[in-house]
């Protein structure tokens, strides 16, 4: 991620630039003096702030799309306004009684829980909802399935505790006879339900170096390989919402424009794009440019973490430059509360 050099301004100029931004968000129209003049409360003439706007613009934080028009936030411009108003607490609570209770009944399944949690977040936010699973700190085996496929293919089927059900292709050398899958999928089961992933990565040579069928390539690919098969945190998760919301925004409602972003929203990329640019020393936000891929140059992604008992991750909404930050910021802190409250 590239880190924005920000320039150094008086109280004077930050307060115009953040007035300067606020009704851009809020209007999506470039601002004027005579807008700053009128309702921004300045005890200031309009050659004065014209001159505090002609400033800012040297330094990099406003631009402007005709010689004659208002001033618009750069990349830096929105930087400079994050940094500064990001220990301001939002008070804007999104959830109803009912919204809330909506999520709390579904917590003994992790995986509907933040499904429904991201749908929500995008139709509260009017963004584009994501939650990225970085990790799983419990996850017991409550059954296990080995599914005969063509070509000499199995499937292995986890389902856990929290709901999650993981499923992998194993491609082996051999035919293996129906009755023999099901006798190894029940000593599986016998052997290994009931304990978490990380027990059975490290006990599951011990587990079953003593049945019929240890030597059988199927049961030593699983024991072999068990770090690959029985590890969620290698197999990281991903839930978004639909892409519709972000149609609603001026900035996507351009058919091309919105073409271009498409590819971006797609959740292997999305997967990695948070996976190399959010940890646990990182900022929640990225900003243009500061997202490094040219595809999402145009978007603001705004984040925060989340870490319960069961999983740990990343929740946040994807959405123009153009974004209400402190009121989605606001928004996310609540929604993270909720699922580390839940699970």
């Amino acid at each position: 991620m590239s880190t924005i050099k920000l320039p150094a301004l008086n109280d004077r100029e930050t307060t115009i630039l953040t007035a300067i931004i606020e009704k851009y968000i809020e209007s999506g129209i470039p601002v004027s003096s005579g807008y700053i003049k009128k309702y921004c409360g300045l005890n200031l003439s309009p050659a004065t702030i014209r001159a505090v706007m002609a400033a800012l613009e040297q330094k990099g934080l406003l631009t402007h799309f005709h010689t004659s028009g208002g001033r618009v936030p750069t990349d830096v411009g929105y930087r400079f306004y994050v940094n500064a108003t990001h220990e301001i607490i939002g008070s804007y609570d999104p959830f109803s009684d009912n919204m809330k209770q909506e999520l709390l009944t579904i917590v003994n399944n992790v995986d509907e829980l933040l499904n429904a949690t991201v749908l929500m977040l995008a139709k509260v936010s009017r963004m584009f909802g994501v939650i990225s699973v970085s990790g799983y700190q419990r996850s017991i085996l409550t059954d296990i399935e080995l599914v005969s496929l063509e070509g000499n293919r199995m499937m292995l089927v986890l389902a856990l505790d929290t709901g999650l059900v993981k499923s992998i292709v194993l491609n082996l050398d051999l035919d293996i006879q129906p009755s023999l899958v099901a006798k190894i999928t029940q000593v599986l089961k016998d052997r290994l339900i009931g304990y978490s992933l990380k027990e059975i990565q490290s006990t599951i040579r011990v587990r079953l170096n003593d049945i019929e069928m240890y030597s059988h390539e199927l049961v030593q690919v699983l024991v072999n390989d068990c770090d690959k098969y029985f590890d969620l945190n290698r197999n990281e998760s991903i839930y978004t919402s639909s892409y519709d919301i972000l149609l609603e925004q001026p900035e996507f409602q351009d058919l091309t424009s919105f073409q271009r972003l498409l590819p971006a929203l797609d959740k292997e990329y999305l997967n990695q794009h948070f996976q190399e640019n959010f940890n646990a020393h990182s900022g929640h936000t990225l900003i243009g440019t500061e997202n490094e891929d040219k595809l999402l140059n145009d978007c603001s992604i705004i984040t925060t973490e989340f870490n319960s008992d069961i999983i740990k991750g990343r929740i946040g909404v994807l959405g123009p430059k153009r974004i209400p930050y402190l009121t989605v910021q606001s928004i996310i802190e609540k929604f993270a509360e909720i699922i580390q409250s839940a699970l």
